[in-house]
């Protein structure tokens, strides 16, 4: 359930991604400068999804030291030593990231240039969305059922703040539940290869788990700022479509 409401939000981005342009260029231009505030560095996310990896890997960790495991999904069958400290590391690691994240957080939104910057952020998120609400409404032409569908599940979820909640905890901890109970099936060979396939795949896929919690961190933390900023704008574009169409009949 939650790929499909993912893949279908991704299309509708990819697809509307020209005329949206301009508005996430400058939430990734904000975010990063977040980043630099927050963490002290841009690449912070980067860095630390690569420092964990390659801890994961090193020779002292994952070859002279003998894991014996944590989770169901590093006791299954078939589990390299490798793969045993890479993803009981990344269960633990990513349980305490979310915490220190917002203690960080919390300390630095007393900050007066952090404030702004995060203010920024929440500015430029809330217009990226209303942009994006815009697009999908006033495109006519070709709408087909499915794409009705889908623009009408992206309304939702812009509109819905508990909506957006439920779907980034999900992921979140959707993702860390899957390393601590998913087993793979060693008589089906499709479904354990993204759990038991060649370890720079594994590295990969486990690097970027680590680095999408930071940007959907973030975002949990903006929802109820981004939704009140985004109501504004919304209000202020129907009082201006008002104030236009009385305009218009009094001419």
């Amino acid at each position: 359930m939650l790929y499909v409401i993912f893949k279908t939000i991704n299309h509708i981005r990819m697809r509307n991604y020209h005329l949206t342009k301009k508005e996430g260029i400058l939430v990734v231009e904000t975010k990063q400068e977040l980043y630099s505030a927050l963490f002290g560095s841009v690449n912070f996310p980067r860095n630390l999804s690569i420092f964990f990896v390659c801890l994961s890997l090193s020779l002292v960790m994952a070859t002279l030291f003998v894991h014996e495991c944590w989770f169901p999904t590093s006791q299954s069958r078939g589990m390299t030593n490798y793969h045993r400290w890479l993803y009981d590391v990344y269960v633990v690691i990513s349980i305490l990231i979310v915490p220190l994240v917002y203690l960080r957080f919390r300390k630095q939104i007393t900050n007066i240039t952090f404030r702004q910057k995060w203010n920024a952020y929440i500015r430029a998120y809330a217009q990226y969305q209303f942009k994006l609400k815009e697009v999908v409404e006033n495109i006519d032409d070709d709408r087909t059922g499915q794409q009705k569908r889908t623009n009408s599940m992206l309304r939702y979820f812009l509109k819905h703040k508990w909506f957006q909640y439920i779907l980034i905890v999900s992921c979140i901890y959707g993702c860390i539940a899957m390393y601590i109970w998913v087993t793979p099936f060693v008589s089906t060979r499709g479904s354990s290869f993204w759990i038991l396939t060649w370890w720079p795949i594994n590295a990969l896929i486990i690097g970027v788990l680590y680095y999408i919690q930071f940007p959907l961190f973030l975002h949990l933390l903006s929802i109820k700022e981004v939704n009140q900023h985004y109501r504004i704008l919304h209000q202020r574009a129907s009082r201006d479509n008002s104030t236009n169409t009385v305009e218009k009949l009094t001419h």
